[in-house]
């Protein structure tokens, strides 16, 4: 049965057109209260004398025939009515009967999979969303009917909406002694394997031997009277999404539902994760009416909770390392195989370990001095980047001396291999877990404080802004899809004529004193950029003024991006020269 009211409407005569020529005009409003109004044709009536209980004109069929069969006398605006109010009030039934049989399941996967065609998403991406969708079915049900949702309970559960985070049993452990809440939650996820790749269970020895032979494959001893062969090069079941299993199990492979516990841990949910969750689910029940399975989306009613508080308007000095801390960090490298990772971080703002991980020796350019990254490895496959844009990176000499010795490897050194490989798993990279643990262990060994490998790329960012490179240059060069992602860094930039300006109006007296170095360093950056733009004889004359002045001249330094004339043959040269570690 519906819970919602009939529909209601009735009919209105207005003057319309320059003659003022009478129209018959709907106006209804729904079952769920909505305003709905259509013009339905010219009408042919008269003033009947009579009036409604609120004073309006009783209309009644006009004198003689119509003018036009288009003309409306009131029985016929009477029976447009009647069909309009029909038609709502069957809408409403076939609604009802919908809403009972999807549900929060149907919602979710129908709204990714046309999300999906319309915006071709990223596999990481899609990824993303079925972990949270397994978050909703855990919390509300997957085969919660949608029609349950409109009763306001969703409003509860965005109040309070707690985070979890998957930890280890060892992490958990330490969790529970400090007080922390700490839960073993049962998860379930879709699953995919080969056909090929399940075991098989044999009664006898000699027949699991015999099997093992033919396949091939390796037999195991399970129990009394049971034998195990598994295939060679037999996969495990991996974790997929729904659209992705439904894909593989049209293919053959063996998709499975199956139940996992992992240890979390539970805290409130920051503004931004609850505001992400609320938004996806939104997102869903708004395809949901779309698709009329709901009359309307009941998460209109909750808002978005304000983000102000924790928003970081500042890239902070904690979460990165400047150039001098970066030094002694690769002073604690393990091999040069660390140093050359952290350097693509550090000297090139790759990715970590996406980025840098998914780098091809075709992508490093020993001639050109620059790095091209196309490829991102993520969750274990080949990816693009998270931003279509790429842009040549020049090379620090540093970096480039440390991939130069990486080269010299003598396996895997080909344009379409990986550089950051193992020689037991040479056709793909290697796994992230150990350089992390390989990056905390030196942080701790230099004396350094504890950041996130990743933040490494922070690192390009402020140093770059510290020395005056521009913002738009940085947001290339990081491969930014938006400006206001760079701006972060700029608050790491020097500002000497503001600084200047500054000064003469708060603080006039100490002017010579506070501005002097601030000359000094923007002549050496001058000097830099006449090396570029104009011709050498000028730039000699320009040295020499600076010599009659007793005004040093900036020494070359490794940071200096490779350009035209002397200045690219000292890069070189530097790329060049050997270091000792």
């Amino acid at each position: 049965m519906s819970r919602h009211s009939s529909p209601t409407g009735h009919l209105q005569v207005t003057q319309e057109g320059k003659n003022g020529q009478r129209v018959y005009r709907a106006v209804w409003r729904d079952a769920d209260g909505v305003r709905g109004a259509k013009s339905l044709g010219p009408a042919h009536v008269r003033d009947s004398g009579r009036r409604s209980a609120r004073g309006a004109i009783i209309w009644r069929a006009g004198d003689g025939p119509r003018p036009t069969p288009e003309h409306l006398t009131p029985k016929d605006a009477q029976e447009q009515l009647d069909a309009i109010l029909s038609e709502l009030a069957g809408d409403t039934e076939e609604r009802d009967e919908a809403s009972q049989l999807h549900t929060l399941f149907d919602a979710t996967q129908g709204w990714v999979a046309e999300r999906h065609r319309d915006k071709d998403l990223k596999r990481t991406t899609l990824t993303g969303y079925e972990v949270m969708f397994e978050r909703l079915y855990r919390d509300l049900g997957t085969e919660t009917p949608l029609q349950d949702f409109l009763d306001g309970r969703l409003r509860g559960y965005f109040d309070d909406f707690p985070s979890y985070k998957v930890i280890s049993e060892k992490t958990a452990t330490r969790a529970r002694a400090e007080g922390k809440n700490v839960e073993l939650v049962e998860v379930e996820r879709w699953t995919a394997q080969p056909h090929d790749s399940l075991p098989v269970e044999i009664a006898t020895k000699d027949e699991a031997v015999r099997i093992a032979d033919e396949l091939p494959g390796t037999w195991h001893h399970l129990r009394r009277g049971a034998y195990r062969v598994v295939p060679l090069n037999a996969q495990r079941p991996k974790s997929v999404t729904y659209a992705k299993a439904k894909e593989l199990e049209a293919d053959g492979w063996i998709v499975a539902r199956r139940k996992k516990r992992l240890w979390m841990l539970v805290a409130p949910a920051a503004a931004q994760t609850r505001n992400e969750y609320r938004d996806i689910f939104s997102a869903c029940l708004n395809y949901a009416v779309r698709q009329r399975w709901i009359p309307a989306n009941p998460l209109v009613e909750v808002k978005r909770r304000s983000k102000r508080e924790q928003r970081e308007r500042v890239l902070r000095r904690d979460d990165f390392y400047d150039p001098s801390e970066i030094d002694r960090l690769l002073k604690h490298a393990p091999r040069v195989f660390e140093e050359a990772f952290w350097l693509c971080g550090a000297h090139a703002g790759l990715r970590l370990s996406g980025e840098a991980l998914g780098l091809r020796w075709g992508a490093v350019d020993f001639n050109a001095l620059v790095l091209r990254p196309y490829d991102n490895w993520v969750l274990g496959q080949l990816d693009t980047p998270k931003t279509s844009d790429c842009e040549a990176i020049p090379m620090t000499p540093r970096l480039a001396r440390a991939l130069l010795k990486l080269k010299q490897r003598g396996y895997a050194t080909s344009d379409e291999d990986f550089v950051f490989i193992s020689q037991l798993e040479p056709g793909r990279p290697v796994r992230d877990k150990p350089l992390r643990a390989a990056f905390k262990l030196a942080c701790q060994e230099a004396g350094l404080k504890p950041i996130k490998m990743y933040n490494l790329r922070h690192s390009f960012g402020t140093s770059l802004a510290a020395k005056g490179v521009d913002v738009r240059t940085i947001q290339g060069l990081m491969r930014h899809a938006r400006l206001n992602t760079t701006e972060q860094y700029m608050a790491y930039a020097p500002r000497p004529e503001l600084a200047n300006q500054i000064t003469r109006a708060l603080d006039p007296e100490s002017l010579p004193e506070n501005v002097t170095p601030i000359r000094a360093a923007s002549t050496a950056s001058f000097l830099e950029r006449l090396e570029e733009e104009i011709p050498a004889k000028w730039l000699h004359e320009v040295e020499r003024i600076f010599a009659e002045g007793n005004i040093p001249l900036p020494a070359p330094d490794d940071s200096v991006i490779p350009g035209a004339g002397a200045e690219s043959r000292r890069h070189l040269a530097a790329v060049e020269a050997p270091q000792d570690r």
